[in-house]
């Protein structure tokens, strides 16, 4: 395509000139209406731009889940998350633009134009290995998808996020590439013509537009038909494609906008500037953005962010329309790009979630940033979502304001697994109008800058530093725990290790999902579960035929940062010992706290350290167990650490054994980033 050149920004007005400033604006209608429920969501935006992850964006953001993550896990082998196998060695994430020059281009520009990597149905599901999650640089074919950006290479972004409200652990919906994604935004499913496409254009199962349009709810896509990148997701439908002018399905979802100054990304804000100014913007819109301004890997992030500050500006025109919408921005697939969170899988035969055998998704995580009065603040959100989220919180916000469209392809699965986006808003304290000092977007790059460029390579191998500091974090629907109940021992060298996994407490209200990833001495797939709210679950694994001959080294993963890592050899005295996590009120503050009880099996004393690796100062601390008996102590997360704990308890009779637990205490109030 032709890059577009910064001529083409002048003509949108004054008003509108990315980057500069806003004036206070009064306290509008919408806000003096407001009735502090979901009711007072008037207009909900959604802007879903191109191929990022949420690591390789915001791995460095402080108070997410990004590089400072204490719960990242392992890899076969016992490496680190982040350590991934490159060649005969390892490369952790390293950041784009401190590659030196060359080839006529600096580090900053090849950040900016870095290029995409192979993002199919195939290269996606080889990166994530069967949840081993072990195999990016091989799968995706380049170090590249170990690159990241940060503050500096994208402030904008950043400062939405300081601002507004960050979702991380929004993943896209498929492993596999745009397409298929975009077709989960708009319709809530995808079958097996659709997998891997682009621009399917037969698809005939109805749309989340169509729902829309028989609910009498008002919707339209903003869009240059002739320069759209191919990411208007109705486009996919028979429908759509056979519809002619006159029809709604056509002048509301494949017209384009006027085209009033040649450039557009001008062109779409202008339309939106125009519907928010006459009161016309309708009550559900879609935006999507030309190839370069979409973010795309060949499309510059700075100047995706042009066009982001744009839209955000042209509904800021009508401040009564600002005060009551909701503009959602996240990103169709993560491109190839690194991200080190294992994705919720549905267990193998779930309705609607496996092709030929294989996994849907969920896929990798992406960035969602949730723009509006109600997600002011900086807040984390690290509910599970995925795209089919939107969808649901289209389809609660239409129930609220008393005119109903359902999705009805969304699978009982994800239902069940991610939430509807609701959890993100506190609708009793809005804070109206435009955030000062957001930076300026004005500077435009242009994709000409972007090619040819030289492929960057690494030029350093250490886990990158976080930004220090936490975040207001959003109350979560689920209360997850787990442990390594038991080994059991039977004829001819067989072991099991048994795991229980549940889902209790009043905060449970949402199903948890938990994944088991045995790193070394067995098959290192990963197990897939889903634990309802109030239930329990639990699962064995053989540990004493084979290679691993009893040896054992096996870690559990759930939601927010929930972490079980269990090390042993059943031929050694650790075999008797066994530890279990409880949450429960604690005599002294009235807090729930986490209790340990351990339990020695054997015929002699033992002796077990808890040492804490974070949020706590003080410890170790030693119990001494009898044989055959019983301790249990408490350490009150709620009333001193904000609900975080991580300890990991040993034993002097066993330098194998180890078990770690990592999480977070709910208590149905919002709280602080771990």
């Amino acid at each position: 395509m032709t890059p577009i050149s910064r001529r083409g920004f002048v003509g949108i007005g004054a008003g509108l000139v990315a980057g500069a400033a806003l004036p206070a604006a009064p306290a509008s209608a919408a806000a003096a209406a407001a009735t502090g429920t979901l009711a007072d969501v008037r207009h909900v935006v959604v802007l879903m731009q191109e191929n990022r992850s949420f690591d390789h964006y915001f791995g460095r953001l402080k108070g997410v889940r990004g590089f400072g993550d204490r719960a990242a896990g392992n890899l076969p082998g016992g490496w680190g998350m982040f350590h991934q196998p490159h060649l005969a060695a390892r490369q952790y994430p390293w950041k784009l633009s401190d590659t030196p020059p060359a080839g006529g281009a600096d580090g900053r520009t090849l950040a900016q134009c870095t290029g995409d990597l192979p993002h199919s149905w195939t290269s996606q599901h080889a990166a994530w290995n069967k949840g081993r999650m072990d195999n990016w640089v091989t799968g995706v074919g380049s170090v590249r998808t170990l690159g990241h950006l940060d503050r500096e290479d994208i402030p904008f972004h950043y400062a939405l996020a300081d601002h507004y409200t960050v979702c991380d652990a929004y993943f896209c919906s498929a492993l596999s590439a745009t397409g298929p994604n975009r077709t989960f935004l708009w319709s809530g499913k995808i079958d097996a013509a659709s997998k891997d496409g682009g621009e399917e254009s037969g698809l005939t199962w109805e749309t989340y537009a169509e729902a829309l349009q028989r609910a009498g709810v008002t919707w339209k896509v903003y869009q240059n038909a002739q320069d759209n990148y191919g990411d208007n997701g109705l486009a996919y439908f028979r429908k759509f494609t056979e519809a002619r002018p006159g029809d709604p399905l056509y002048d509301r979802g494949m017209a384009s906008v006027p085209r009033v100054t040649g450039s557009t990304p001008d062109d779409i804000a202008a339309a939106i500037r125009a519907d928010a100014v006459a009161g016309t913007l309708p009550q559900v819109s879609w935006v999507v953005a030309n190839e370069a301004f979409s973010e795309h890997p060949y499309a510059p992030p700075g100047d995706g962010a042009h066009f982001v500050d744009l839209v955000h500006r042209a509904l800021a025109a009508n401040p009564e329309v600002f005060d009551s919408t909701v503009l959602f921005l996240n990103y169709d697939e993560n491109d190839g790009f690194f991200d080190h969170v294992p994705p919720p899988v549905a267990p193998p035969g779930t309705p609607g979630e496996y092709l030929d055998g294989v996994p849907i998704g969920l896929g990798f995580r992406v960035p969602m940033l949730v723009m509006s009065p109600w997600t002011r603040g900086g807040w984390v959100s690290s509910e599970v979502f995925d795209h089919t989220s939107v969808l649901r919180f289209l389809e609660k916000w239409t129930e609220a304001i008393g005119t109903p469209a359902a999705c009805p392809h969304i699978s009982a699965w994800r239902r069940k697994v991610t939430g509807d986006l609701t959890g993100v808003f506190d609708f009793a304290n809005p804070v109206y109008g435009v955030p000062a000092g957001l930076p300026s977007t004005a500077k435009v790059i242009g994709q000409a800058t972007c090619a040819p460029l030289p492929n960057p390579a690494p030029q350093d191998n250490a886990l990158p530093a976080q930004e220090p500091g936490t975040r207001p974090a959003r109350a979560l629907p689920y209360q997850p725990n787990g442990n390594l109940t038991r080994l059991e021992f039977g004829p001819a060298g067989k072991i099991l290790a048994w795991f229980d996994m549940s889902n209790l407490g009043t905060e449970a209200r949402q199903a948890a999902h938990f994944s088991i990833h045995p790193h070394q001495h067995r098959n290192t797939e990963a197990w897939q579960y889903t634990v309802d709210p109030g239930t329990t679950a639990s699962d064995w694994f053989s540990i004493g035929l084979g290679a691993g001959a009893g040896r054992y080294d096996i870690s559990m993963h759930g939601p927010n940062r929930f972490l079980r890592r269990f090390t042993g050899d059943a031929t050694k005295p650790g075999k008797s010992l066994e530890v279990s996590a409880r949450y429960a009120v604690e005599p002294g503050t009235g807090k729930v706290a986490v209790w340990f009880r351990m339990t020695n099996s054997s015929a002699a004393p033992a002796t077990f350290t808890i040492r804490s690796n974070a949020y706590r100062t003080d410890g170790p601390w030693t119990y001494a167990v009898p044989a055959n008996s019983s301790r249990e102590d408490f350490f009150n997360a709620v009333a001193y650490t904000k609900g975080w704990y991580d300890f990991t308890v040993l034993t002097a009779a066993d330098p194998t054994w180890s078990r770690r637990y990592t999480g977070h205490i709910e208590t149905g109030a919002p709280s602080v980033t771990g």
